[in-house]
């Protein structure tokens, strides 16, 4: 009895079955049999909620322990990207990583070569258990679905394969560089949305690698660009007369400045006696060193021939004959050469395809227009000078595109009208206050405008 009474009071205590209590032996009995039984059903529910709760954990740590593969294998390979200048380098080694979180049988991996025409595609990388190039006809998915996007299907409509595949564009915000293509898994199953998540950040990561490479190349070529630009400016600067030459009736001015761009801008002024003045102002086609460089051979020629030549024709001749020699064929200088006597009071002028030049001769205007063919272009060109004398007082002056070519806010051109129209005005001054006076209207007219080209000046005077 006791050990019953005992049992019970022990039992009902923890599961709080009976309310009351009994001292009867049979009742005690059946009552411990019933609580027995009750302890014995929650233990066992316990045991299946245990048994559930340890299915949820393992399946919830497999899911970590996959995602924890993904979140390394993405590393991974991002380092593996970043490790090298050209993303295209890290593909072979991005693809055997990638087998170990995606159990695919075949890949290919392309890059674009038109992003226009998604039909052309260089072959990066490509691995076939069993199938071959026959499945890239897949490709042609990607026409149908521009802008392209990633594509996942159960089975492979175009070849009528039962094959699952995996198709996701390597894209950046700047262009799509390419695509990786997977083909079927070996255990026959279909591609999940977990493998099209973990191919998404792989494209991701090898897009940054493309973008990097391209920034990388943009700012080499850049570089380049901006040594090229400073070697021009440096060789062209080289290349102007440090100091001009003095006459005692002849005033001579000139002014130079440099765009962003160089260009081929180029004048030089030789005394050739007392009485004598040569300059030339001239333009070379294009920009950057090759001008540079061809600026540095017409001042070689210009100067070796000037000094001994007894016309001015015959000096622009050879020039000519030796630029057409020289230039490649797509080059051409434009030039306007003069000879001022002080003496003789003469002016001799060739303009060789170069801007329309205005003067004054005893305070009548005259202008020099393009009437031969610019220099460099057609060998044993004949050029024959312009002659005028004067008897009180001359005054030329000539420039290059960037002056009548500068453009102010509204994207106007100065142009030869606001320049014809000032030279009227301030003809009568010395070629200081000339040359001052049209770079201080130009200014004014450009405001804040960038300017693209050189603008070069020369201003004479004689009396």
């Amino acid at each position: 009895m006791s050990d019953y009474k005992r049992i019970y009071t022990k039992l009902n205590s923890i599961l709080n079955a009976f309310s009351d209590d009994t001292d009867d032996i049979a009742e005690l009995q059946e009552r411990v049999d019933k609580l027995i039984d009750i302890y014995i059903n929650e233990l066992n529910n316990y045991k299946v909620k245990i048994e559930e709760n340890t299915l949820i954990l393992q399946a919830q740590f497999e899911e970590i322990s996959r995602t924890y593969e993904e979140l390394t294998t993405v590393l991974d390979i991002s380092k593996m990207v970043f490790s090298v200048k050209d993303p295209r380098l890290a593909i072979e080694n991005v693809v055997s990583r990638l087998k170990d979180v995606i159990n695919f049988r075949n890949i290919v991996v392309g890059e674009f070569i038109l992003i226009d025409d998604y039909h052309d595609f260089n072959l990066l990388y490509s691995e076939f258990l069993d199938a071959d190039l026959n499945i890239l006809p897949l490709l042609n998915i990607m026409n149908r679905t521009k802008p392209i996007k990633t594509i996942l299907k159960e089975r492979d409509e175009i070849n009528d394969y039962p094959d699952s595949m995996l198709l996701v564009p390597i894209k950046s915000q700047i262009k799509i560089w390419g695509f990786l293509l997977l083909y079927g898994k070996k255990d026959r199953s279909i591609f999940l949305a977990s493998d099209k998540k973990i191919l998404e950040s792989v494209a991701e990561q090898l897009a940054f690698g493309f973008d990097t490479m391209n920034y990388l190349k943009e700012r080499i070529k850049q570089q380049k660009m901006d040594e090229q630009l400073k070697l021009a400016k440096e060789i062209q600067e080289s290349l102007l007369p440090k100091t001009l030459p003095t006459f005692e009736k002849i005033q001579l001015s000139t002014f130079y400045r440099s765009a962003f761009d160089v260009g081929g801008d180029y004048y030089d002024a030789l005394k050739l006696s007392e009485t004598k003045l040569f300059a030339i102002l001239a333009d070379v086609s294009g920009k950057g060193v090759p001008a540079a460089l061809i600026m540095s051979s017409l001042k070689g020629v210009v100067r070796s021939k000037v000094e001994n030549a007894a016309d001015l024709g015959e000096v622009v001749n050879y020039i000519n004959n030796f630029l057409c020699r020289s230039l490649p064929s797509d080059r051409f200088v434009t030039a306007i050469f003069v000879l001022v006597d002080s003496e003789s009071k003469t002016i001799q002028i060739i303009n060789a395809g170069h801007n329309e030049s205005p003067f004054f001769i005893d305070g009548k205007f005259y202008s020099s227009k393009a009437g031969g063919l610019p220099l460099g272009i057609v060998e044993d060109n004949t050029y024959s000078a312009e002659n005028f004398s004067y008897t009180d007082d001359l005054v030329f002056f000539t420039y290059t595109d960037g002056l009548t070519e500068a453009r102010n806010p509204k994207n106007e051109e100065y142009g030869w009208e606001r320049l014809q129209s000032l030279m009227q005005l301030i003809k009568i001054d010395n070629t200081d206050v000339i040359v001052n006076s049209i770079i201080d209207s130009v200014d004014a007219f450009v405001e804040n405008a960038e300017q693209h080209d050189d603008t070069t000046l020369l201003a004479i005077k004689s009396f």
